[in-house]
């Protein structure tokens, strides 16, 4: 009588109100070429009491119809038929999407034909070998799929939903939309405590797996990788919440399993989504599921125009937080992600930032740097473009031979620094940011002040930690081993970390183990990082022949000024007076940052103790960056009883802020 998709609330009418209002409604999206074996499927989901509202005549057209667009937003749930014909259809993708994104797709396979990209997270039932049998127990199999997903939360109601009962899906049933996404906005963020879960201590811990790309272009998977990451960078604002990641997170971007990734992982929690955007529209959906149980426990979908996805984000990371814990949920609402808010702005950073990750060269470096100019041009108090910004800046510096260049990149790497702290004084990310520039100028007080707001602020964001651990380091080494490792604890699988930590150690006079965390970073990045701290590590262990052998094949990451530094040093250990000659001659002919400095290290190795402390007064004179080392770099270890030395280690680090090393 009524079209497919109407729906009288059964509290309207009463107890009395008959069964058959209640059937499941279910909105049939095929290829036309499978007419003949989906006309059967359908009749024997009508006989079984499912309500059916399907179209013969979907091929063709670029938009949904009025009719198309009302059914699926009113269906119970979107059954789609996978077929060689289907997965190639505009239609069906289109119909899918959209049941996908509202947690409402139970997907069917007419042949081995695998799902296009973006679906294959979702288990589909084998028709294949389907008959049209009522009592087959595929058919069965599929009943079961649309009942249940038809009961955890209805489509559509005159009434506010109550909350559905718990679905325990994998992560097949959670890209891109989860069942009672309505039930559990209206039921509020409570609703986890309904499925158990630990005593609330103000503690949790999550891992953000990278969100699905449903936009149908590759291109694009800078962008749903960006939202993760920005996710990320929210969360682990909060103090008592551990955030795995980003290295680490991405590499479990086609796990299924989510209890397993969860219990690989040590952590409590697994937020999931898809972003899906056209040139008007973003949706984004997202889902936490309780890693333990594998019960959904959160989930949202949005669906808004293109300039409001950093609401979105914002939103979810808030809604995340309460959701995890009462405790937590103190610090909800006052999450913004992105620090932007000019939507396009922050697609121009997480474009360039995904980039400058698959490759920091000098022209990704440049590139990033431009993306950066034009968000910061379309928002100009956007901090993060100003903290990302000092930090290119600064890597420009190691790509220009003209000093008068390099201390202009320098100074405008500050003012970026500055400039975001100024902005958003509250970002750890910016604290970190100023806090390596004035490193850079040897104003070491203000970096371990900033140092220390950054991860205050920021205490679960490795990228911050590790910062930190960086500038620590210079005065402190075991307290920087101990960053450096929590960095390394929240993302083991980033390269990166793993080489703050063997620097860290190697400060601390921990040899053994630097060598070991070398080799993990230099394993993890195919030997683009780490091979200089493993040398350094070789050195001091008295492993010279071991040095000279890996220097010519694993020593790609030094620059002229190292390789060069090495092979003086290495010669004159070795007894090749002449050898270690030739090369310090070429290193005082490179004109490179605190070449003095690398020069007072070779000469401090060569016994040579008036040029090395004349080489460091020289270098303090220049206001040469690299003598923040001075206090732990063992290089120069020859040298530390020398007056001179004393009074330029202590013009340059703080007496009252310096730690020795225990190993020392």
């Amino acid at each position: 009588m009524a079209a497919a998709g109407f729906r009288i609330s059964p509290s309207l009418m009463g107890d009395d109100a008959p069964a058959e209002i209640r059937q499941p409604q279910v909105f049939l999206s095929y290829s036309r070429a499978d007419r003949a074996r989906v006309t059967k499927l359908a009749d024997a989901l009508k006989a079984a009491g499912i309500g059916v509202w399907w179209d013969t005549a979907i091929e063709g057209g670029a938009s949904f119809s009025a009719d198309i667009e009302r059914e699926l937003e009113a269906a119970d749930v979107v059954l789609v038929v996978w077929s060689a014909t289907s997965v190639k259809s505009t239609w069906v993708l289109d119909e899918a999407g959209h049941g996908r994104d509202r947690g409402r797709l139970v997907p069917v396979q007419l042949d081995a034909t695998l799902p296009p990209l973006g679906f294959r997270q979702f288990q589909a039932i084998d028709l294949s070998a389907w008959k049209g049998r009522a009592g087959d127990a595929r058919f069965a199999a599929l009943l079961s799929a649309i009942r249940k997903l038809a009961d955890a939360a209805p489509a559509a109601q005159v009434v506010a939903p109550v909350a559905p009962k718990p679905v325990g899906p994998s992560r097949r049933a959670l890209i891109g939309g989860a069942a009672g996404v309505a039930a559990l906005a209206a039921g509020g963020f409570g609703g986890w405590k309904l499925w158990g879960g630990k005593a609330d201590d103000g503690t949790a811990s999550v891992v953000v797996l990278p969100f699905a790309n449903l936009s149908g272009d590759p291109a694009q998977a800078f962008f749903s990788d960006g939202i993760a990451e920005e996710l990320r960078n929210a969360l682990s604002q909060i103090s008592g919440l551990r955030v795995v990641g980003q290295v680490t997170s991405e590499r479990y971007r086609d796990a299924e399993d989510l209890s397993a990734v969860a219990e690989e992982l040590g952590v409590e929690n697994i937020l999931t989504g898809s972003v899906r955007r056209s040139a008007t529209t973003i949706r984004i959906g997202a889902q936490l599921v309780d890693g333990k149980s594998g019960m959904e426990s959160w989930s949202q979908s949005f669906d808004q125009p293109i300039g409001d996805s950093l609401v979105i984000q914002s939103r979810i990371a808030n809604s995340v937080v309460a959701a995890l814990s009462p405790k937590l949920a103190e610090a909800a609402g006052r999450i913004v992600v992105g620090g932007t808010s000019n939507a396009r702005a922050q697609e121009l950073l997480l474009k360039g930032r995904r980039q400058f990750q698959a490759d920091p060269s000098e022209a990704n470096i440049r590139m990033y740097s431009e993306l950066l100019d034009t968000a910061i041009e379309l928002d100009p108090n956007y901090a993060d473009a100003w903290a990302a910004k000092a930090f290119q800046l600064d890597n420009l510096r190691g790509y220009t031979s003209s000093a008068q260049e390099r201390a202009r990149l320098l100074r405008d790497a500050m003012v970026a620094s500055q400039r975001g702290v100024s902005l958003a004084p509250n970002s750890g990310f910016a604290r970190t940011s100023l806090a390596s520039r004035y490193l850079r100028m040897l104003e070491v007080r203000r970096a371990i002040s900033e140092a220390r707001k950054g991860v205050a602020l920021a205490p679960s964001d490795p990228t911050v930690i590790s910062n930190a651990a960086s500038v620590i380091r210079t005065i402190d080494p075991e307290a920087a081993v101990a960053l450096a490792r929590q960095s390394v604890e929240l993302d083991p699988f980033n390269a990166a970390y793993s080489n703050y930590l063997s620097s860290a150690l190697i400060s601390a006079r921990r040899f053994e183990e630097a060598a070991e965390m070398a080799q993990q970073a230099m394993k993890l990045s195919d030997n683009r990082r780490g091979d200089v701290d493993y040398w350094y590590a070789l050195f001091a262990l008295g492993k010279l022949g071991k040095v000279r052998d890996l220097l010519p094949a694993d020593a790609r990451g030094l620059s002229g000024v190292g390789r060069t530094t090495i092979a003086a040093i290495l010669e004159a250990r070795a007894g090749d007076r002449l050898a270690s000659d030739t090369a310090l001659a070429s290193l005082r002919a490179i004109d490179a940052v605190s070449i003095h400095y690398w020069l007072a290290r070779v000469h401090a190795q060569r016994g040579e103790r008036e040029a090395a402390l004349s080489a460091l007064e020289t270098a303090l004179a220049g206001r040469e960056s690299a003598l923040v080392n001075i206090a732990t770099d063992y290089l120069l270890d020859p040298l530390r009883k020398e007056p001179v030395f004393k009074a330029v280690q202590d013009a340059v680090i703080p007496p009252d802020l310096f730690v020795p090393p225990k190993q020392a």
